[in-house]
Parts: structure tokens; C-alpha cells; sequence
């Protein structure tokens, strides 16, 4: 078929202005399963490409050609190895394929002649050729998709297997059943016209089986079909139905036979199965067209991976024994991954004592319970809360379709009683509700709480906030008086088996009329009472409060004064715990750690990985930018090779700003001192070119690789101009990408544009950053947005720091790496993004897998079709279910899969959601063949503080800093706390260093939902991934790169098109 046929097809079907005719030649995955399985009577030829295997561990064909021309490349250019591992990039592929283009004679990137070419220019030795498929073919493994396979073959539904693999893993997973495998080769081309018999099905290899026969690689083997094979692929295809999956129609010789075959009239239907949402290529379009204008039935299927495919055929077709048997295929793979380890703390000596704000709660066991007659199924909340106004004497929340309720009868009738269908009734309270911090029960239990303690210290309340009167004061913020009380807020927390109050001290802001400030003037006020209280002042607020609620006793009434029977019991003393000792730290006495209650330990400082500037030895560092100062770049190879010898950046800045903020871009080439306040961590800005070894390259106004947007209309509303402005920014991009090769486009937001920069309507909610940022991440184009304030800001040192560092990163380079203890680890950061203008006002849209190697970098994403979320009681957070699940873990595999040539060993997943059971099991399923795996939920606690103490003498006093980072407190079987925001060495000797020098930190709660990994390793990696976003030159972020990355990229990512197929180099969309 000539490219010119494929082309006038293609246009004439898919991308014509005829959207019926494409649309009637695309049969969703749903429909296709009917499909087939109301005809499962009727034999179906499957016809499987290289992407049938990957989940086999057998490369496919696109990721074999990179791997041939990575070897050509680096064994023309020696010593820059490392920088070329992570073959999935879409920068390392491209600085590979830019020097194979100088190259005379080599075929342009993305044709079909590549695959010959490319594997004959690598391997000239028909015996090496065979080689490198022989060390992939013998450690794959039948993956549960060709085991269904099997099982379908058994149940007739499959007849025949044709493929251009090598890999014979269709005769292997057919071992398993009584169906008898006949291998057809090229040297055994007679058997595919044997007669059909029962028990036994025809396996044809069209390009050879690598144990028997000589393998087609080349372009002149590949364009010779055998005339048997060929003859007999076309005549059943003629009168049988066809299923293709996971090829891609690269090859001339099979595309050129079915055409033939597809060109001739024949009852056989042509199923074609695409992995992605996008159009077919360009190949098989022509051939679905080729076959609909000549009165064949044909069809593109979309969204189809084979493992997927075949437990949907299997589920759909299967019965009675034989569907028991694909159950148990579905259900064993990865089963044993599903268990959990409690945590457990090394024992050692005691170094150390952490008081908490947490204090031992027993809480009512049962409250009243009704269902009233009125309440709306949307709005109860506000329903309830309305009819509670000015009632300290009772709390109600509505759950489940019911209120429940804690104070006396009388107050219940008063309140409830015209509403009420049938008598309140004790009820008891599920105690596994406290788990969930934001919900009803939880929220009920609190402000009982908080009712008690007020009506019983005769304090004032709202809600689970309480102040004393007696310390109001004035302060004044921008010409306007305020009033602040001390005040605390009360939390409830569940930990195992054991439910806590927290405390936390805080201030309420009201104005002088005694109306609530806003929330920008109330946190205004609050950073400046408490931006510097640190530990030592933390802990004195903490000891008043726990006096003031606590003192008279710990037994509470609700409500205050009435014998109800519910009852809260306080303990007194605050929960606390013992840290062991660190290497040199002296021991605690006994004494002191007699009352303590928890035991943790703490884990080291992570180390990273730089360049040498003596090309000996891979040096590093705990600091970033002290190890960069004294080295180099982890990936400086590729500036001293010459490959990439400097950083070329493009401007996009309106013209009104360019006069002031080209000479503040210039900045970058100087050098620059941290402020005093800033040295414990800071160093000295020595320059672009110093600090990362080569040249950074920044055009003037009026060069081609600066532009100017144009101006939206100075009377533009918020949402015509937020249009105006993006698509003004588009244009710019485009016009600057057309006239220079630039490696980063930096783009200027000025202050003028403030009100353009998002709008949010009923309908949508617009954000000019991320709109832009999606845009450019489609065409590959990364970008860095700056706001005009921010070169203006006093901080030069910290601002040249950091927009260096990202303009670096962003140019796909690698500034360091973690020096990790494992190679065989890889991590993935999952999150969801619901569209709350999508129907029912929340749909999701998609889910997105960020991967990250062992060494931390964080290397593509890929975005999922969530096809049947659930939600939570609020529909704040969205779920998969086990069919999502399972295919984002096949995703997530692939991903790792072509990213390095093979499977990790173990694969830890972070989100900042429970995983569901639906979840755990979908995920395990989908990630059969990792040997581990570990499924952390991630959040931080905004409730728990705890306050560091220091020996001094023989006495334990409290600290002036906070608890120390990588401070771990495992608080149930499968529950810990880890500080990331902490004190930490500073780069002064004996200094320490508080990141941000605000309050005192909140520690992560980490919860284990599968995996058994001990509690030091999971630690030590979460602090490790801190210190990897590359868009801060902060020592660390407070969570890990996999949490703080997935989220935010799948709220841009709901602005991309093709979900499910392509993946992305994350810089994109840092």
C-alpha cells in the first residue's frame, strides 16, 4: 500500500469534515466486547503486535528501535552513559535522534523503515540479532492477558494466533490448558493449511520464531511475506472475523496482504485495537477504509490494551468452570502483594523526649438518632445548622439520611420536633467514623466536646473554637482595628485503637464591631502574632490552655451540667514520646522517660548526587546548593562532551515591562549574597554559569527569541481578557518556536494582568498558567512562568537561586539525584482531578501516575480515563474502581517498563487518599509480576504538633527549635508520623536550620495499605523525594515530589487531550 493511499484514506475516513462516517468507524471497548461474545459461536483469528507483550516484559517495537539507537549513539560518544538511562524521555530521545539526523543515510525519525534499519546498523551479525531478542524472550512470562487468551482458545472463541512476536508466548500460556499448540513458522509454513482439529490451534510466527527459525528483522526480510503464510492469512481472514492488538501496521508485506484481503468481498469482520483514545495511525486508517468502501465491515476499537481486552472477553464470554478458572487468573495475580506488616521502632537508647498536644479521650458511646421528615438531600448541613442557631445546649449533624444528636430530649423536641417522624433513640456510635476527620460523626463528637468544655470553664465557643475574653487587644492592620482574642481549636483524632483531643492554639480575629475579619486580614494578623512563635513560646501557649480546660477535671458532661449520660473523659497529661539516641547523642535518665507513652526514632538526612569537576568519583552532599557550588551538575558530562554546551532561553514578556525586566533577567549572570537571615541555608550566588558550568544564553527585546504578547483591551473583563491574555501567549510561543531553538521559554506575567490571570463562572473555571502550561506540554515546549513582582523582589540571592535551578531543570537536564540505597526501586505518585463544572457538578476526568526511579527523578506522567469513579460522602475526593485501578497499575507498569527495559523489583505508590479494598486490589492486579509493592497514603496532620526538649546538664528542658526533620513516631499497627518540616543541620558548624522559621511544624501521617517494607526504608525515601522538586532550590518541600507533583499535574492535565496514551516528560509541566 503506498503512503499516498494511506494518506487519501485516512483523510477520506477520520480526518475528513464527514465527523459521521469517522465517528461509524470507531466501536467503543464496550461495544466491541458484545460484539465479539454474541458471536463467540463464530471462530476469531487474533492477530497480536509487540504491544501485546509488554506486560510480559518483552520490549515493543518502538521501545526496541530506541534501545538500537541509544547503543549506536553511546557507543559513539563514551562516558555520558548515565545521562541516557531513562530511555522513555522525550529529551534524552531527543538529543539522541538530533545526532542520528547529522548522520548521512540514516532514515528520518518515525518511519517505517526505521526498525530494519536501525537493528542492522546495531547488530550486523544475524547471531547477535538474535541474541538480543533471546535475553529478553527467555525471562518473559505469560502475562494474565495471554492466559486468557488460552482460555478463550479453549472455549473456541479463538481459533488461530498470528504475530509478528518472537516470543512464543501464546504456545507457552496455552501449556496450562488441553488446548494443543501448532507453532507455524517460516520453516514450517505447510502447517498453517493442515486441517483444523479439535483440541489444537494454530500458532503462526509471521516474522519466525527466535528457538527455530531465522528472525525477519531487516527491511529487506520484512518486506518478503512467505507466499504460504501470506496466502493463507488472507483466505481466513476472508470468511473470519479478525482482532488486531498491539501492533502498531508497521510492516509493508502484512498491510500490503490485508488489503488484499479487505479489498475482496468476505463475511470476515476486521476489528482493529487501538491502546490510546487518539485517531488510528495512519497505516491502518487506509486499511479500515480500504475495507468499508469495498463493502467490508470494519472497525477502529479505541482505548484497547490486550490485558484489558482479554479479561473483558473473558468475563463476558466465559462460564460455568472456565470463567471460575479466568477469575482465579484475575484474582492470583499479584494476590500475595495485598497483605500489610505493622510498623515496628528499633530498640536502642533514648536520646530524646517529644510532648505532644494530644491528650487520651474516651468520647460518648451512643448518641440520639431520627429521621426527620423535611430534610433536603442536598443542603442538610446548612438545614441543620440553621435550626441550631443560638443552641450551646445541643449538637446535631446529619448522617446517612438521619440526624444524630447529642444533648438533652427537651432540647431535641424543641429543636426538631415539628420535623420529626418517630421517636429519638439511643444509637450506638461506629467508633471506625473518627477515622475520617472531616466527617459527620468526628464533626458531631468535637463540637459536643467543645460545647462541654465552654459551657463548663464558662468560656465562649464556635463551633470547635474557643477564646478567653479576658485577653482581647487591638491590633491595627492597614488603617483598620481589630480585636484579637487568644483562643484555641479543638480536634479529634483516631489513632489504631485509641481516639485523642488535640489542641492547637490560635488567635480569633474579628473586627471592632465584633463581625468575623476576612480570611486575608485574618491570616495577615495571625503571621504576625505567631510567624515567630517558636517552640519554647508554642509550648508555654499550650501548658495555659491545658490548664485553663483542664485543671478543675477531665470529666465532661454534654451538655455542661446535665446528667445525659454522655460523658467525655479527658486525660490530663499530654501523650509523649521517647526518640532513641542518634550516633554521639548523649542518653536521657530513666526518670524522664518513665511517663512517656510512644517510641520513635529519627532517620539521616538524605544524600545527593552531583557531577565531579574532576571527572573522578560521584560526589555528594545532603545540600543542594553546597553541592552544587562545590561540583557540578549530576549530568555535566553531557556539557563537557560538548552535546549540550549551553541553555538557551526564549522571552515572552509584554512590551510595556521589557525595558525594566531585561536588565533584571541579567541578574542571572551575576553574582549575589543572602541575607543575614538567610545564611543558615543560603550560599552565595556566583552566577549562571558558574554554579552550573555553562553558558545561559538571554535575547534582548527586539531579538527573535524574545517576544511581545499582544495586549488584551485595557477594559477587558476578567474572563475576555484571561482569553486574550493565553491565547496572546500561544501566539507569542509559536512565532518565538518558529524563528529560534530555544531550550526553556521564560514568560513574564506582568501586575497589570493581575485580574486575567484565572476567572472561575458557573460553567468553568479558567487558569491562564495552567491553560499555557498544558498547551506547551503537548508540543514538548517547556516553560517557566514568572511573575513581573517577583524580579522586583528584595531576596535577589534566593530568586537567582531558584529561577536558575528550574531554568536548568526545565531545559531537561539534571541538576542532582538521590544517592539511592536500592536500584531496584521505583515510586509512583497517583492523583485525581475532578471537573466541579462537569456533570452532576463533579465528574472526574482523569487520573494521573507520575513515576519516579530510585534516585528520585521524577521521569514521565501519564493521564487515565477514570471510567466508574466513586466518591466519597462529600464528593471531595474521587476513587478508583477495580477495573480503573487495574489498568492505571498495567499503565504504571508499562511506564517503568519502557522507561528502563525491565521491571522493578518493588514499586511504592504515594497518594493522599485511603486506598479503597476496590483500589488495592485493582492496582495489585495490574502491577502482577513486581515482587513488592507498597501503597502509602500521604498527608500532612495539620492537628499534631509536638514540642522538642534538649538535655541540659541532667535536666530535660524545652527546646527553642522544633522537632528535628526525620523524626519518626509510629502511632498504631499501621500509622506513623513523619517530620519533613523540621530542624536540620545548617551549612554554618553547629548551626541548625528551620526551613521557613514560621511556628512549629506539622508531621506527615502516613498510613500503609499494602506492603511490608520496614518503617526506616519507607521514611528514609519520603525525605529523600522531598528534597527532589526541581522547581525550589529549598532544601526541602514539606511533602514528598510523588504527592506534590501527581496533584497538581492532573489538574492541568484535565486541559489535555488523548488521556490513556500519551505520556510526558513532567518538566513540561513543573
Amino acid at each position: 500500500m503506498s503512503s499516498t493511499l494511506a494518506s487519501v484514506a485516512s483523510d477520506e475516513l477520520f480526518k475528513s469534515n464527514d465527523a459521521s462516517a469517522a465517528q461509524d468507524a470507531i466501536l467503543p471497548l464496550d461495544a466491541f466486547i458484545r460484539s465479539v461474545t454474541v458471536n463467540a459461536q463464530v471462530g476469531h483469528m487474533l492477530f497480536l503486535g509487540a504491544g501485546a507483550s509488554i506486560s510480559s516484559n518483552v520490549p515493543s517495537g518502538a521501545n526496541c528501535v530506541w534501545q538500537w539507537k541509544r547503543s549506536i549513539f553511546l557507543s559513539n560518544h563514551p562516558g555520558v552513559e548515565q545521562s541516557f538511562d531513562e530511555l522513555s524521555l522525550g529529551s534524552v530521545q531527543e538529543r539522541i535522534q538530533i545526532w542520528l539526523d547529522a548522520q548521512p543515510d540514516f532514515p528520518a525519525p518515525g518511519t517505517a523503515e526505521e526498525y530494519g534499519f536501525y537493528i542492522e546498523r546495531c547488530y550486523p551479525l544475524v547471531d547477535d540479532r538474535r541474541a538480543f531478542f533471546q535475553r529478553h524472550v527467555q525471562v518473559a512470562r505469560p502475562s494474565g492477558g495471554y492466559r486468557l487468551a488460552a482460555r478463550l482458545a479453549q472455549a473456541n472463541l479463538i481459533r488461530s494466533v498470528w504475530t509478528t512476536n518472537f516470543d512464543g508466548l501464546m504456545p507457552r500460556a496455552l501449556a496450562e490448558t488441553s488446548v494443543t499448540p501448532i507453532d507455524v513458522g517460516m520453516d514450517s509454513a505447510n502447517r498453517v493449511v493442515r486441517t483444523d482439529r479439535v483440541g489444537e490451534m494454530s500458532c503462526v510466527a509471521l516474522h519466525g520464531d527466535y528457538r527455530y527459525d531465522a528472525l525477519k528483522n531487516t527491511d529487506a526480510e520484512l518486506q518478503r511475506l512467505d507466499e504460504g503464510l501470506r496466502t493463507a492469512l488472507i483466505s481466513q481472514a476472508a470468511s473470519s472475523p479478525l482482532i488486531v492488538l498491539g501492533y502498531s501496521g508497521r510492516d509493508h508485506s502484512i498491510m500490503e496482504a490485508l488489503s488484499e484481503c479487505y479489498s475482496r468481498p468476505g463475511a470476515g469482520v476486521l476489528y482493529w485495537c487501538g491502546y490510546g483514545d487518539g485517531p488510528p495511525p495512519e497505516p491502518v486508517a487506509a486499511l479500515i477504509a480500504k475495507a468499508r468502501a469495498s463493502g467490508r465491515t470494519a472497525f477502529y476499537v479505541t482505548g484497547a490494551a490486550f490485558d484489558d481486552v482479554m479479561r473483558r472477553l473473558a468475563l463476558a464470554a466465559l462460564s460455568s468452570d472456565a470463567r471460575s478458572d479466568a477469575l482465579s487468573i484475575i484474582a492470583q495475580c499479584g494476590a500475595d502483594n495485598l497483605a500489610r506488616a505493622p510498623f515496628s521502632t528499633p530498640s536502642g537508647r533514648i536520646g530524646g523526649i517529644l510532648k505532644s498536644t494530644a491528650f487520651s479521650l474516651r468520647c460518648p458511646v451512643e448518641a440520639y438518632c431520627f429521621k426527620p421528615n423535611e430534610m433536603p438531600d442536598r443542603g442538610a448541613w446548612a438545614w441543620v445548622r440553621e435550626r441550631l442557631i443560638d443552641r450551646g445546649d445541643l449538637v446535631a449533624v446529619p448522617f446517612k439520611g438521619r440526624i444524630w444528636a447529642l444533648g438533652t430530649l427537651t432540647a431535641i423536641h424543641e429543636v426538631f420536633g415539628d420535623t420529626m417522624t418517630e421517636k429519638p433513640v439511643r444509637t450506638p456510635l461506629d467508633a471506625s467514623e473518627l477515622r475520617h476527620e472531616d466527617g459527620a460523626i468526628t464533626h458531631l463528637l468535637v463540637r459536643a466536646l467543645a460545647a462541654s468544655i465552654a459551657g463548663a470553664r464558662n468560656l465562649p465557643s464556635d463551633g470547635s473554637l474557643l477564646w478567653d475574653p479576658s485577653t482581647a487587644q487591638d491590633r491595627r492592620l492597614n488603617g483598620t482595628v481589630f480585636k484579637v482574642h487568644d483562643a484555641v481549636l479543638l480536634y479529634i483524632r483516631r489513632l489504631g485503637r485509641n481516639v485523642t483531643l488535640v489542641i492547637k492554639p490560635t488567635v480569633r480575629v474579628v473586627t471592632s464591631t465584633g463581625s468575623a475579619a476576612s480570611s486575608e486580614d485574618e491570616k495577615a494578623i495571625k503571621l504576625s502574632i505567631f510567624g515567630y512563635q517558636h517552640n519554647d513560646k508554642f509550648n508555654d501557649a499550650v501548658e495555659g490552655w491545658r490548664r485553663k480546660l483542664f485543671g478543675p477535671g477531665t470529666k465532661l458532661t454534654c451538655p455542661a451540667g446535665e446528667e445525659t449520660g454522655f460523658v467525655f473523659i479527658v486525660d490530663r497529661a499530654p501523650i509523649s514520646a521517647a526518640i532513641l539516641a542518634g550516633q554521639g547523642e548523649p542518653s536521657l535518665p530513666a526518670a524522664a522517660v518513665n511517663k512517656t507513652t510512644q517510641r520513635g526514632f529519627k532517620v539521616m538526612e538524605p544524600h545527593l548526587l552531583f557531577g565531579s569537576k574532576s571527572m573522578t568519583g560521584v560526589p555528594s552532599d545532603p545540600h543542594p546548593i553546597r553541592g552544587l557550588t562545590s561540583n557540578r551538575p549530576f549530568d555535566f558530562s553531557l556539557t563537557r562532551s560538548g552535546l549540550l554546551p549551553d541553555v538557551k532561553l526564549g522571552v515572552v514578556c509584554p512590551e510595556q515591562e521589557s525595558r525594566t525586566v531585561a536588565p533584571r533577567l541579567r541578574m542571572l549572570e551575576e553574582s549575589a549574597t543572602p541575607s543575614d537571615t538567610e545564611k543558615d541555608y543560603l550560599m552565595d550566588f556566583p552566577g549562571f554559569h558558574q554554579a552550573f558550568g555553562l553558558p545561559l544564553t538571554i535575547p534582548q527585546p527586539g531579538d527573535l527569541a524574545w517576544q511581545a504578547p499582544d495586549e488584551p483591551p485595557a477594559d477587558a473583563g476578567r474572563e475576555q481578557g484571561a482569553r486574550h491574555a493565553a491565547s496572546a501567549i500561544v501566539q507569542a510561543i509559536e512565532e518565538l518556536r518558529g524563528a529560534n531553538r530555544v531550550n526553556v521559554i521564560l514568560i513574564i506575567t506582568p501586575r497589570r494582568w493581575v485580574n486575567w490571570r484565572w476567572y472561575e463562572n458557573d460553567d468553568e473555571r479558567f487558569d491562564l498558567h495552567d491553560f499555557v502550561k498544558a498547551y506547551c506540554a503537548r508540543k514538548g515546549i517547556a516553560t517557566q512562568f514568572i511573575d513581573e513582582e517577583t524580579l522586583s523582589d528584595p531576596q535577589t540571592c534566593r530568586i537567582r537561586w531558584w529561577l536558575s535551578l528550574a531554568l536548568y531543570a526545565k531545559s531537561f537536564r539534571t541538576p542532582f539525584v538521590l544517592k539511592a540505597a536500592a536500584d531496584d526501586t521505583a515510586f509512583v505518585g497517583f492523583g485525581t482531578s475532578i471537573d466541579r463544572h462537569g456533570q452532576d457538578g463533579r465528574k472526574v476526568v482523569l487520573g494521573c501516575s507520575h513515576i519516579f526511579n530510585a534516585q528520585g527523578q521524577g521521569l514521565q506522567y501519564r493521564l487515565s480515563k477514570i471510567e466508574n469513579p466513586t466518591f466519597d460522602r462529600r464528593r471531595r475526593n474521587a476513587f478508583l474502581s477495580r477495573d480503573d485501578a487495574r489498568r492505571v497499575g498495567e499503565s504504571i507498569k508499562q511506564l517503568f517498563f519502557e522507561a528502563r527495559g525491565a521491571l522493578p523489583h518493588r514499586v511504592v505508590i504515594h497518594k493522599r487518599t485511603e486506598f479503597r479494598k476496590d483500589e488495592r486490589e485493582g492496582l495489585i492486579e495490574g502491577l502482577a509480576g513486581i515482587a513488592a509493592v507498597d501503597m502509602i497514603e500521604i498527608n500532612v496532620d495539620d492537628a499534631f504538633r509536638y514540642l522538642n526538649s534538649k538535655l541540659v546538664g541532667s535536666e530535660v528542658q524545652v527546646d527553642k527549635f522544633p522537632v528535628a526533620r526525620g523524626t519518626v513516631i509510629p502511632v498504631s499497627d499501621y500509622e506513623a508520623l513523619l517530620w519533613v518540616h523540621g530542624s536540620a543541620a545548617a551549612i554554618r558548624n553547629n548551626w541548625r536550620y528551620y526551613q521557613g522559621k514560621r511556628r512549629i511544624p506539622a508531621p506527615l501521617l502516613i498510613r500503609r495499605h499494602a506492603g511490608s517494607t520496614e518503617l526506616q526504608t519507607l521514611a528514609t525515601e519520603i525525605l529523600g523525594l522531598s528534597k527532589m522538586n526541581w522547581n525550589t532550590f529549598d532544601l526541602y518541600t514539606q511533602v514528598p515530589a510523588t504527592i506534590e507533583t501527581s496533584g497538581k499535574i492532573a489538574r492541568i492535565g484535565k486541559l489535555m487531550e488523548g488521556y490513556g496514551e500519551a505520556s510526558y516528560d513532567y518538566r513540561l509541566l513543573m
